[in-house]
């Protein structure tokens, strides 16, 4: 199977709408949704995905008010979800993990918005710095931020102390650096995001 890598849709898209969507170019043996807003879409077929890519890109889902972006999946489907080790956070256990499962990108790590912020207004926050490749959350007041390019996130990083929408307290944004240190029994992979639910141990 080879995934394409699709972004941007409205928060509530179903499976079914995005399925429908992107079997105009060819036939959909998967969706996995990655987050809100972010889905790998799979085809039995590389000429499938790449139609996908060619012909879906920036248009709009059944439904939706935002269009799309869509681009070859670099790992496949499967990246987030191998056993393994080395990744971004530290403190865990795995083996090879691959960021968040969708392709590569640089990220920052964004910290102090209030309890119960939605993904939705960290999402509108930084929407406007570029294309966010995914968003996950590390606890309550602590989220990263991946987006497409190191020139997108460094304008993420210049809202260091603005306050997200329905907020009182400001926040804290900063490049991500490789880890917080090495142990056992990760979420999400030793030194990052391939272990536990994305490769092998638990929170």
């Amino acid at each position: 199977m080879t995934a394409v890598f699709v972004n941007g849709f409205d928060f509530g898209t179903t499976e079914d709408q995005v399925r429908h969507h992107f079997e105009s170019a060819g036939r959909v043996s998967r969706v996995m949704f990655q987050g809100k807003g972010a889905a790998l879409v799979s085809y039995n077929s590389e000429d499938d995905a790449r139609r996908a890519v060619s012909t879906l890109a920036e248009t709009t889902i059944d439904g939706n008010r935002r269009y799309v972006n869509v681009k070859m999946d670099e790992g496949g489907p499967s990246k987030g979800d191998r056993k393994g080790g080395k990744g971004d956070y530290g403190d865990r256990k795995g083996g090879k993990g691959g960021g968040f499962g969708g392709p590569p990108g640089p990220q920052v790590i964004v910290r102090g918005f209030d309890f119960g912020t939605t993904e939705e207004q960290v999402w509108n926050h930084f929407d406007h710095c570029g294309e966010i490749l995914e968003l996950r959350f590390l606890g309550e007041g602590t989220v990263v931020v991946k987006f497409a390019s190191e020139a997108q996130a460094s304008k993420a990083v210049d809202l260091n102390r603005s306050t997200i929408d329905g907020n009182q307290r400001y926040i804290n944004v900063d490049f991500d650096g490789k880890g917080g240190g090495k142990g056992k029994g990760g979420k999400y992979g030793d030194g990052g995001y391939g272990g536990g639910k994305y490769g092998g141990g638990r929170y």
